[in-house]
């Protein structure tokens, strides 16, 4: 019996690990009803829902404690930066006499089983129940503000592939349950294209600013050999611009050096995560006014002459 897991301290006893007083010792950390784990063993959330799955077998972990596990961990505490996201583990089981206790936040919900996913979780049998990514994204969008909703979203969508499509077709499912349109405005913002919460923020920066919506992650190509020409955070095709956010300059010359040559504008923002997310937006705003500007530069008057030469394009650093 590996005593670093959670494990049942009946079970200890009774195979004669451990004996009752030692259990009830310094040497071990109470989870809740006799759950328990030796102490200086991290009780972070992976802990705690292999504890929720000792307390409920039957129960899904489920929340920002399942995006976790399913690799949003970055997105999950950058949520948590500026918004107060409880360390507890949200646990879903089915039918009555439930209660939350602890660092356990559990719910009745009767789940299908396409919303779970199940796997072995190390010796003695022990499995791991979560809540699918999608269904993942439903409570976790139902919980949190918007913007911190899509931050986590975002990163579930990167990884599993998912589309807004998904979302809002298991909010329908779900029609009548409280939050489901949260869900459905989270849904609608998703975009699996950033790659990290910073740029997420700022696009929905950027949306919230009512620019014209960027194309997210765009890779930019020749028209006559398919060549890849460059790579941008957030692209406007239609007016041959784009943004890098947070790349370092060696970076963001080899994703914007040959899109210069081919006419576009291109502006490397965000010091490398050092300028707040407000002041990248900023940026991009007075950017896409640039781009209005050379837009209409380009126009001829009605005798075929340019009020103005085009500026050559550059990298602004």
């Amino acid at each position: 019996m590996d005593l670093e897991r959670p494990f049942r301290g009946s079970e200890a006893v009774g195979r004669g690990v451990l004996t009752p007083g030692r259990l009830r010792g310094p040497g071990f950390v109470p989870l809740g009803h006799d759950v328990y784990v030796a102490a200086g063993t991290p009780v972070d959330r992976v802990t705690l829902a292999r504890a929720a799955m000792l307390r409920h077998p039957d129960g899904t972990v489920t929340g920002t404690a399942a995006a976790v596990l399913w690799g949003a961990g970055a997105a999950v505490a950058d949520a948590g930066t500026t918004t107060e996201i409880p360390e507890r583990t949200e646990v879903l089981v089915p039918g009555a006499g439930t209660r939350s206790r602890g660092a356990l936040d559990v719910r009745r919900a009767e789940l299908p089983e396409d919303e779970v996913v199940t796997w072995p979780d190390g010796g003695d049998g022990a499995v791991l129940r979560l809540t699918s990514p999608g269904r993942t994204v439903l409570e976790v969008a139902r919980r949190l503000p918007t913007v911190e909703a899509v931050v986590v979203a975002d990163a579930l969508a990167r990884r599993y592939g998912l589309r807004t499509a998904d979302v809002v077709a298991l909010a329908d499912r779900h029609t009548g349950e409280r939050g489901m349109a949260r869900v459905r405005a989270a849904a609608a913002l998703m975009d699996p294209g950033a790659d990290t919460p910073r740029r997420t923020r700022v696009r929905l920066g950027v949306l919230s600013a009512r620019l014209p919506a960027p194309l997210i992650g765009a890779v930019v190509t020749a028209a006559t050999t398919e060549e890849v020409v460059g790579e941008l955070d957030l692209a406007w095709p239609d007016r041959r611009g784009g943004v890098l956010v947070d790349r370092a300059p060696d970076d963001a010359w080899a994703r914007a050096g040959a899109l210069l040559d081919h006419g576009w504008e291109v502006v490397s923002l965000g010091a490398g995560g050092e300028h707040p997310v407000a002041h990248v937006v900023e940026r991009v705003v007075a950017f896409s006014a640039r781009l209005d500007r050379l837009r209409w530069r380009d126009v001829p008057d009605m005798r075929g002459r340019y009020p103005r030469r085009p500026v050559a394009p550059r990298l602004w650093a």
